[in-house]
């Protein structure tokens, strides 16, 4: 059987008996169907994890019993930073997705000339259903700490900030590679647009803000395609899938 993690939002300490949130202990109990026994994996995002076995349970509750802490980290030595502009809801949900399972550091979602008309009342639920994407897949991949996000913000803001690391931001009429701009580095920061890019005038701003444009290739990809693609090539090139 494949074992189950969690992500529990409170300090763990080995011999620590908790009762699980009543969200969780349902799924558990009546979508899992875990019996008493079973052991499962623990983790708060603060490095590590937890094996804790499942002691006691009813229709509505169940109860674990912290057994052993295992020192295990799968961070990136990498540091890479995702910033996102905000595109569709499905497009969206899949660049976090996956983004997490690649093993970015920290995410920023900024609203951009082409990203999709937001509605003010129901941004907050936006990123909470964002993090709850986050959470998920850092427990489905086995990261033991949490990616950082960022409130929204509009990319004239970020760009004001200090950048982290080498700056790329996605072009397609630019004529470099990331392969002919990045050495030897241990942190990078990419920009992605939304459905349709970032205008020319978002591109020079970031140019102006020490980003350097690259292109992925003689094919036009979809924002989430292209988000997913330079993360995975950023770690290929100087992260943990070398």
């Amino acid at each position: 059987m494949r074992l189950s993690r969690f992500y529990i939002n409170k300090p763990l300490a080995v011999g620590q008996e908790i009762i699980l949130p009543k969200e969780l202990s349902h799924y558990l109990v009546t979508v899992l169907r875990l019996r008493l026994g079973i052991t499962v994996t623990l983790f708060n995002g603060q490095g590590g994890e937890y094996q804790a076995r499942l002691v006691a349970v009813t229709k509505k509750i169940a109860q674990l019993q912290i057994e052993e802490y295992h020192a295990i980290e799968r961070e990136s030595s990498l540091s890479l930073t995702l910033v996102q502009a905000i595109s569709r809801p499905e497009h969206m949900d899949y660049t976090i997705q996956k983004a997490v399972e690649l093993g970015v550091h920290q995410i920023v979602p900024v609203i951009t000339e082409r990203t999709p008309p937001l509605n003010p009342e129901m941004l907050n639920k936006r990123q909470a259903h964002w993090h709850q994407i986050m959470l998920s897949a850092g427990e489905q991949c086995g990261r033991n700490r949490l990616v950082q996000f960022t409130a929204v913000m509009p990319l004239t803001t970020w760009l004001t900030q200090t950048q982290p690391g080498s700056c790329l931001v996605l072009s397609p009429q630019a004529h470099n590679t990331l392969f002919e701009v990045i050495q030897s580095v241990n942190a990078i920061t990419v920009l992605v647009g939304a459905e349709g890019g970032l205008s020319e005038m978002e591109i020079q701003q970031a140019i102006q803000a020490g980003y350097q444009a690259i292109q992925l290739g003689p094919r036009i990809l979809r924002t989430e395609t292209a988000a997913t693609a330079i993360l995975a090539l950023c770690q290929a090139w100087q992260g943990d899938l070398r």
